[in-house]
């Protein structure tokens, strides 16, 4: 499998290339176009297809499914691109270990990776209250979308960094958050003191430059 991500940062879009016989998973959705040799399948999430790897916990209904594309010729291509105006980041989880991401930001990803709810680990840090917290493992390419480009952080021990929650993206495991008011930040949806997230530990954590929830807004979402 090859990739290419194109138009970067701001309408970036992932151009996969399979050869006979592999697969890339992506959100329901996600698909711009595919040549006619590849082949694809839908299935609920507990299932035992290319979901089946999802857990049944997940609350949010598009997250229950996901879009699997199998090459039956080399040289297939697949092109994905995410809902929102910004960039796409790929993810080495061997590299990396396990990470978190919020639901919206999992575009794609590779086979090996497992992908499952982490809600019972984090809960729900996100002031909009809409969005599910995964875990993203294994030995593959997880690939990330964002609202605007992405920018990656190191934390350090003894060195914290304090996010403006709505511009997450991701995270490795085995940092440690708490979340806490702020009045440097603004409550997107009643527009009074906003939260952040306090990161402790050693790790990385990806943020998207601009507030998905924005976005949302002035194009007549919910």
């Amino acid at each position: 499998m090859e990739f290419d991500i194109r138009k970067r940062p701001s309408n970036a879009i992932l151009e996969i290339t399979l050869d006979d016989g592999e697969r890339i998973d992506a959100e329901t959705g996600a698909m711009v176009s595919r040549t006619g040799g590849v082949e694809t399948d839908t299935e609920i999430a507990g299932g035992e297809g290319v979901t089946g790897m999802l857990s049944r916990a997940i609350s949010d209904e598009r997250e229950m499914t996901a879009n699997a594309f199998t090459a039956t010729a080399d040289g297939e291509q697949v092109v994905l691109a995410p809902d929102a105006p910004g960039d796409v980041t790929p993810i080495d989880l061997a590299e990396t270990g396990r990470i978190k991401v919020q639901s919206g930001s999992a575009l794609a990803w590779t086979t090996g990776v497992e992908k499952s709810t982490a809600a019972n680990e984090v809960g729900n840090l996100f002031s909009s209250g809409e969005l599910t917290v995964l875990a993203m493992e294994g030995d593959g390419t997880a690939f990330l979308s964002a609202y605007g480009a992405v920018v990656s952080r190191e934390v350090a021990d003894g060195d914290p960094l304090v996010v403006d929650e709505d511009h997450l993206v991701g995270w490795t495991d085995g940092l440690d958050l708490s979340r806490e008011s702020d009045g440097s930040v603004k409550s997107t949806l009643l527009g009074g003191e906003g939260f952040v997230t306090r990161f402790t530990g050693d790790g990385t954590v990806w943020l998207q430059t601009r507030d998905p929830l924005v976005f949302r807004q002035s194009a007549g979402g919910d």
